[in-house]
């Protein structure tokens, strides 16, 4: 039996909507930031979100016509402090306002207590430990999203760049034993795990082989730049070849496969291209077509 053939589409951004204006036809789904539509003045503020409701009817004029799929960043599913129910109710609202077939966190940590500000930003994702008690926080946590939004709950593996020494288990461990308790479903960023190998020699196919396969739902696409001996997640150009080379292979033996989605940042929307952005597509829709021409694998994993 031929697999279904994923969705292609990208993450929303101010730049996305000349792109959707020049070549709609070729998305299929948008990938919303619901952190990204409105000003959060933090927990004590009299009034605390403030909605950008010229970025909300922007995305409202594509709503109709593409599948829409949220993508958060602001819960912090892995800090060991309860969840933010405010900014919960926030999300809820923006899941009712659009219509989300999913929903997706990260397996990293931005929130960490710090004096007296209770939920102090990290400024990027912070690595975290694979281990019993993680696995029970996040699951915990997984479990009330999934309860409130009453869709698919999916965690994305994380840019490293310094390892936790001896994990209790490895991420992909982590993230078969998540699914085994809650049913919570995977993002795989295959351009998170192209910077980790680059950064930390991790082996690609160790990590795709040990992952269950059911539990891939979507997979991200970027391009990033070197920084100072490291390499980064900037979302900053085309996604290198062997990203592809990864999906062609990998991506007929994950049977849930339901979406490839792009992301680039604004900023770097003219260094790419209304033309680089078209032809990012254009080989995600070919990668679609394969996986979905491609009989089914028989399940190896146990």
């Amino acid at each position: 039996m031929a697999l279904a053939k994923p969705s292609v589409g990208l993450l929303y951004n101010p730049a996305v909507p000349a792109v959707l204006d020049a070549a709609g036809t070729l998305v299929d789904h948008i990938e919303v930031i619901p952190d990204r539509l409105w000003y959060d003045f933090g927990t004590g503020a009299e009034h605390r979100f403030s909605h950008a409701h010229t970025a909300i009817a922007e995305l409202g004029r594509f709503a109709g016509r593409h599948a829409m799929i949220g993508h958060g960043i602001g819960l912090s599913l892995p800090s060991a402090m309860p969840i933010d129910e405010d900014l919960l109710a926030e999300v809820a609202a923006s899941h009712r306002h659009f219509g989300y077939r999913w929903y997706s966190e990260h397996l990293s940590m931005f929130l960490a207590p710090g004096g007296s500000v209770p939920n102090a930003q990290a400024g990027m994702g912070l690595p975290v430990v694979h281990d019993a008690e993680l696995l029970e926080i996040v699951g915990r946590k997984v479990e009330l999203l999934q309860a409130t939004l009453g869709v698919p709950i999916a965690l994305e593996n994380g840019t490293i760049f310094s390892a936790v020494p001896n994990p209790e288990m490895s991420e992909p461990e982590f993230m078969n034993r998540l699914h085994e308790r809650t049913g919570c479903k995977m993002l795989l960023d295959l351009h998170n795990l192209y910077a980790n190998m680059r950064n930390l020699n991790w082996s690609p196919a160790e990590y795709l082989g040990a992952l269950d396969p059911e539990i891939v739902i979507e997979v991200h696409v970027a391009g990033g730049d070197p920084l100072r001996g490291h390499y980064t997640d900037s979302h900053s150009r085309r996604s290198p070849a062997v990203i592809w080379d990864w999906l062609e292979e990998w991506g007929p033996r994950f049977p849930n496969l339901a979406a490839i989605t792009f992301e680039y940042h604004e900023s770097y929307h003219k260094r790419i291209g209304l033309a680089g952005v078209v032809a990012e597509l254009e080989k995600m829709h070919a990668a679609a077509e394969a996986i979905s021409g491609a009989p089914q694998p028989t399940p190896a994993f146990a």
